[in-house]
């Protein structure tokens, strides 16, 4: 399809326009619209096909002078290496890079306004600083449709179909609801931080559980052995006896014990959605739930979300390999506090779910307090299950939750994961 210089194909100038919710294209397309194609062909694909003559040169020489400015930007060439082969990005790149060069773009057929001695093209640097504003912007979009990988969208005027950003091509309608949301935005920011997080963990976890010192025992762990088994190496006639002793595994050595936060079973997260949770404490708790939603998956772990406030709002259990939907997102928050009335109820998904959540952990994320009546009855029926729950405490002391949790955690800092939350949650997870 004829745009101002190139020769575009209609299949990528429909994927530029579905990204960004604009008109279909035709050959009455503004000028505005055109170079914007123009623009997004040049970041998503990178070769383009130039017209051989043009219906308007006036256009045709606007568009060419914007087109040598990004030419000769290092940036603009960064920019595309980042947006290759991604319609969202390209598409997110473009409307941020015009945003951006809006004011300083001269009109067709008028000369560019004269330039300082040190400065010969006076877009140059409005278009290096739009080509950074637009790098973060496809940054942005990159983390936040990673943070929102898990979940199903529902595609519109699709019964049944799901929209998932996982799935390249359908990812283009997130990008356009992340605009328009800006609170998915920051769940979906947030919990993709969250995520590289408890990769980190992942990648850093070694085996352990041998943390303190309880005993002494015979075995054969050189590591453990006590100073005077060592020193029998120093000597000629003792070297021997200690080597007999290892072979036999009479060394005498220390006894480790540890602990570890949580088992390698299924997760339930419980998320207080209290009037009190709203707000910045109610991103930070969805987005954990994502983190440990891509947690659970990645470890081939099933998954089950409960939010509660007085009463249980919202449920769902996701098996392995599946995803949440998108309306786990976005329950409200109001209403008080009953803790003992999730805790109740995660035991009893694990009681209707055997087979897929036996032996599971518990997460309960909440700022407020509730009475410990019947909490000990809880706390002894989850034991006899098997069943770790562990508490993240929003703006109070830990101390609180230990009526209901094998261990809690006070959580000051809303923009990431404490170390010693995200070592509990996804280092021994």
């Amino acid at each position: 399809m004829k745009r101002l210089t190139r020769e575009i194909p209609k299949w990528h100038i429909l994927q530029h326009r579905d990204a960004r919710g604009l008109p279909l294209p035709s050959a009455n397309d503004q000028r505005q619209l055109q170079l914007e194609d123009e623009l997004f062909e040049r970041l998503y694909v990178g070769e383009t096909d130039p017209l051989t003559e043009s219906t308007n040169p006036a256009l045709r020489a606007w568009a060419e002078q914007i087109h040598s400015t990004l030419d000769n930007l290092p940036a603009f060439a960064r920019l595309a290496a980042e947006c290759r082969g991604d319609a969202a990005a390209a598409a997110a790149a473009v409307e941020t890079l015009l945003d951006s060069l809006d004011r300083h773009l001269p009109e067709p057929g008028q000369p560019s306004a004269p330039a300082p001695a040190a400065q010969r093209d006076p877009l140059r640097r409005p278009a290096a600083e739009g080509c950074a504003v637009a790098a973060h912007a496809v940054e942005e979009l990159k983390d936040a449709t990673e943070g929102l990988s898990n979940v199903l969208f529902s595609v519109p005027g699709k019964a049944g179909a799901v929209n998932t950003p996982a799935d390249g091509q359908q990812a283009r309608p997130l990008a356009a609801l992340l605009r328009k949301d800006h609170r998915l935005r920051q769940i979906a920011l947030l919990a993709g931080r969250m995520k590289r997080i408890a990769a980190s963990k992942r990648r850093s976890r070694v085996k352990h559980g041998a943390d303190e010192i309880t005993d002494v025992e015979q075995g054969a762990d050189v590591a453990r052995a006590l100073p005077a088994e060592l020193a029998k190496l120093v000597h000629p006639r003792r070297r021997l006896d200690f080597f007999r002793s290892l072979l036999e595994r009479q060394v005498l050595q220390y006894q480790l014990v540890g602990t570890e936060k949580l088992g390698r079973g299924p997760l339930i997260v419980l998320l207080d959605k209290s009037a009190s949770m709203d707000g910045r404490k109610d991103l930070w708790a969805t987005a954990l739930a994502l983190a440990l939603l891509e947690h659970a998956q990645t470890e081939r772990r099933a998954f089950a979300l409960v939010d509660f406030n007085g009463h249980v709002t919202y449920e769902a259990v996701v098996r392995p390999g599946q995803a949440i939907p998108h309306e786990a997102l976005f329950v409200s928050c109001a209403g008080g506090t009953q803790i003992t009335t999730a805790v109740q109820r995660g035991l009893d998904i694990i009681r209707e779910n055997l087979g897929t959540l036996r032996k599971a952990d518990l997460v309960l994320v909440t700022d407020g307090e509730d009475s410990t009546e019947g909490a000990q009855a809880l706390r002894d029926a989850a034991r006899t299950m098997g069943v770790h729950i562990l508490g993240a405490a929003i703006g109070f002391p830990a101390a609180q939750l230990t009526a209901w949790c094998d261990d809690a955690y006070g959580i000051t800092d809303l923009e990431t994961v404490e170390p010693k939350l995200a070592e509990a949650l996804f280092a021994n997870a």
